[in-house]
C-alpha cells in the first residue's frame, strides 16, 4: 500500500512460507511481481493461487485447440474455467485482471477489475488497479477518476496519491503531478523515489526556486 514492493515480497514470501495456502498472500504476492515486471513469478502465484482454492480444487487444464502451453495460457484457462462456475466471484475477477496485466491484455485487465468493483464497490484496492491498468494503457484522464474513487474510501492510501501524480503528469498536469507527489511522501517518508518524479515535476513547472529543496529531499 506504500508503493515498497521489494519489501511486500520478501514479507509475502515468508508468509506463504508459513501457509503456503494463503490464498490472500499468493493473490497480493502476484500483483507485486506484476509491479516489478517480473511476470514469471507471478503468473506462477496466480496459477497456485486458484489451484489452492478450495472452491476450484477440481479444475484441470483443459486442451481447448488454441493454447500454447505456457504458464500464461495455463493460469487463464483455469481462471476462466473458474469464472464460468461463479461469473459474479471477484476474487477470480481480481486475480484474472492482475493476469492480463501480465500479458499486457490491458482491455481485457480492465474488464475484470470493472466486473470485480460491480460485485465488490468498497474495495479501494480494487480502483487503484483499475486506475494503474487505464494509466498502463495510456487512458491516463480515466484513470485519474478511478484514483479519486480510491482515495474517497481511503484518503491516507499513499500508492494511490502516487499513482494519481504520474498520471498528472503523463497529462502534463504538473501542478497537480507536485501536490500528490507531497501527499505522497507526507503520508510515506521512506518512497524516497517520489522526490525525483517531484523533481520533474517542478522542472516542468520552471520552479527553481524549488529544486534545492526538492535535492534536498526537505
Amino acid at each position: 500500500e506504500n508503493d515498497e514492493e521489494r519489501k511486500a515480497i520478501s514479507c509475502l514470501e515468508r508468509a506463504i512460507e508459513h501457509d503456503p495456502y494463503s490464498l490472500e498472500a499468493l493473490l497480493a504476492l502476484g500483483v507485486s511481481y506484476v509491479n516489478e515486471l517480473n511476470n514469471g513469478q507471478a503468473l506462477a502465484n496466480l496459477k497456485t493461487w486458484v489451484q489452492h482454492n478450495v472452491k476450484y480444487t477440481e479444475l484441470e487444464i483443459q486442451d481447448d485447440g488454441y493454447g500454447d502451453g505456457t504458464v500464461l495460457d495455463d493460469v487463464q484457462n483455469l481462471m476462466l474455467q473458474a469464472l464460468q462456475m461463479n461469473p459474479n466471484d471477484a476474487d477470480v475477477l481480481e486475480a484474472l485482471g492482475v493476469c492480463y496485466n501480465a500479458s499486457r491484455d490491458y482491455d481485457s485487465a480492465v474488464e475484470s477489475f470493472r466486473a470485480a468493483i460491480a460485485a465488490r464497490p468498497n474495495d479501494y484496492q480494487l480502483w487503484n488497479k483499475l486506475g494503474a491498468t487505464l494509466a498502463n494503457s495510456s487512458r491516463s484522464d480515466e484513470a485519474l477518476s478511478a484514483y479519486n474513487k480510491a482515495l474517497d474510501l481511503k484518503p491516507k492510501y499513499a500508492r494511490a496519491w502516487l499513482n494519481m501524480a504520474i498520471s498528472h503528469s503523463n497529462l502534463h498536469n504538473y501542478e497537480d503531478a507536485a501536490r500528490c507527489y507531497l501527499q505522497t511522501l507526507s503520508l510515506n517518508p521512506d518512497a524516497v523515489h517520489a522526490w525525483s518524479y517531484l523533481r520533474i515535476a517542478l522542472t516542468c513547472l520552471e520552479r527553481w526556486d524549488l529544486l534545492p529543496l526538492s535535492n534536498a529531499q526537505d
